[in-house]
Order: C-alpha cells, then sequence, then structure tokens
C-alpha cells in the first residue's frame, strides 16, 4: 500500500478529428501528441503503467518514491498542456487541422500497488484503489486544454502553484462530494522541480 498522485489525461475529440483520416496519417498525428505526454511523465520521474489509445495514465511516487509526488504530477501536466499547444499550432499551419487539446485529472491517495508478470523477464504495476478511478473521473470532467485537481492534491500543493477553486462536485462512484481545483499555472513558492522562466496553461 503506497500514498500516490494518479494522472489521467486525454486528447480531446481525437476520434472526431481522425474519423475521416487515413489510419496511417492518423498515427502520425496522434502518436507525436501521445509521445509529448510521456516525456513529460518521464521529465517529472513519473511511471506510465498503460498507454491508452488516445491518452495516458501516470503514476507519481510510486515505483519511485518521491515525496514530492503530487507537484511533479501537475509540473508534469502544466508541462504536457504547454508542448500540446505548441504541437496544435503546428498541425494547423502545416496540415490545416483544427486544434488539439488534452485534458487532465490528477488524484492523491492510498492505492494498493502490485507487480504482474507481461512478457518474459518484464513486470508491469498494477494499481487497486479509489485513488487512480477518481482521478479518471476528474480528468472526463476537466474542460479541454484544463488541469482539474482533487482536494486530496491541492492540499499538498497549494502555494507551490495558483488554483481556481470549482466546487463540491457530485462525481460517480464516490459516496461524498469532492472539493475541485483547477490548475491555473506556477504559484510563489518555489520548487527544484520548476524550469526557469515557468510553465503556463490554457485557461
Amino acid at each position: 500500500r503506497k500514498i500516490v498522485t494518479a494522472l489521467f489525461a486525454d486528447i480531446k475529440g481525437s476520434m472526431t478529428l481522425i474519423e475521416t483520416m487515413d489510419a496511417d496519417l492518423a498515427g502520425r498525428i496522434i502518436d507525436p501528441a501521445l509521445r509529448l505526454m510521456r516525456a513529460a511523465v518521464d521529465r517529472y520521474d513519473g511511471y506510465t503503467p498503460m498507454m491508452p489509445g488516445d491518452g495516458i495514465f501516470a503514476l507519481f511516487g510510486a515505483p519511485v518514491a518521491h515525496e514530492d509526488h503530487a507537484n511533479r504530477a501537475i509540473h508534469a501536466a502544466l508541462q504536457m498542456q504547454q508542448d500540446m499547444q505548441a504541437y496544435s499550432e503546428t498541425l494547423q499551419r502545416q496540415h490545416n487541422l483544427p486544434g488539439m487539446q488534452i485534458r487532465v485529472g490528477i488524484n492523491t491517495g492510498d492505492t494498493v500497488l502490485r507487480s504482474i508478470a507481461t512478457a518474459r523477464d518484464r513486470t508491469e504495476l498494477v494499481t487497486i484503489g479509489h485513488a487512480t478511478s477518481l482521478a479518471a473521473r476528474l480528468e472526463s470532467l476537466a474542460i479541454p486544454g484544463s488541469i482539474l485537481v482533487s482536494d486530496a492534491t491541492w492540499r499538498l500543493s497549494r502555494g507551490y502553484f495558483d488554483f481556481l477553486p470549482l466546487g463540491s462536485q457530485r462525481i460517480k462512484g464516490v459516496s461524498h462530494p469532492v472539493d475541485t481545483y483547477r490548475v491555473t499555472g506556477l504559484g510563489r513558492r518555489r520548487t527544484r522541480l520548476e524550469n526557469p522562466g515557468g510553465l503556463s496553461v490554457a485557461k
């Protein structure tokens, strides 16, 4: 059992974007976006146990332990949004395609981690618990281009980031309302993870 921060992100409207495209062209458009998202997770020492078709699931705080796992997850999400905005502008300029945006949900909580053998000499971490399912729910509630976090993540990261309180929300599968917050940028407190010049997120 470990306290971890879970992050879910997906490309909003990806199916609509690629439904009329040749499969090879669709792959050439979506795959770089997924690589950008994966790179942001790797940059902040996150772990990606699986890659959904048009999104990413990542853990911070396991299997590598970091006390600041919540901050790492938000830094990664901000990096994703920044890189995706630049990539979207390239798509619009070079291929005349509509803009591409991602939405991100983040939650911190207790989870059970199990190692599952997936191939010869390889194992995969599988998570069991409320923490990851709530992060997935938050991702589905986030507006495109935004990062939505739970109160548990907010309590660990307030001051390091700026947040817009969105109030309590009823979330399917959760017995009580959950206070939610939208990340709007870096706060005044500084950490060794922060980039010179800072990061921003679309609002």
